[in-house]
């Protein structure tokens, strides 16, 4: 009896262990300096306080501590730091891509971490919300490999 009640806990707790996982990753881009930083985040805040708790996890590369009089030596350290979290996640290209860009966001499938959509300051909260709910019904029913938003919103990579 204790076998069966153990293995109906176990069961009972798989999907709540499942649903843990996070379906989209925002890779936010950021720095207590940045202004844009300053209305963008509350707003990917708010937005993604409106799906279900771990469906969508933002990630911070904070670059604040690179900003200006750090020294060469304090900027790499962020930069190696930023880079490294980015790969935690599967996004280090996006490092690559807009490193030492802030005030940006960009939805990546928790996955594979493909570039689902992106967000900038202009947009509301509202907008985020919409964007994200397109991001995940990607992340949760594309192909992967080919989950491409038709309109991404992203800037032009920094560098190649």
């Amino acid at each position: 009896m204790r076998y069966i009640m153990s293995l109906l806990a176990s069961l009972l707790y798989l999907p709540s262990a499942l649903s843990a996982e996070p379906v989209v990753k925002v890779i936010n881009f950021t720095a207590d300096w940045c202004p844009n930083c300053q209305i963008l985040n509350p707003r990917l805040d708010e937005a993604i306080s409106t799906f279900d708790d771990g469906d969508i996890l933002r990630v911070d590369l904070d670059t604040t501590e690179a900003g200006r009089g750090a020294s060469a030596l304090e900027r790499a350290a962020v930069q190696t730091q930023a880079l490294q979290t980015a790969g935690a996640h599967q996004a280090a290209y996006l490092w690559n891509r807009y490193g030492g860009i802030t005030g940006l966001a960009v939805a990546v499938s928790a996955d594979t971490g493909e570039l689902l959509s992106c967000f900038m300051r202009p947009m509301t909260a509202d907008d985020i919300a919409a964007r994200l709910n397109l991001a995940l019904r990607l992340a949760e029913s594309g192909k992967p490999g080919a989950r491409n938003a038709l309109d991404q919103h992203c800037p032009e990579p920094r560098r190649s």
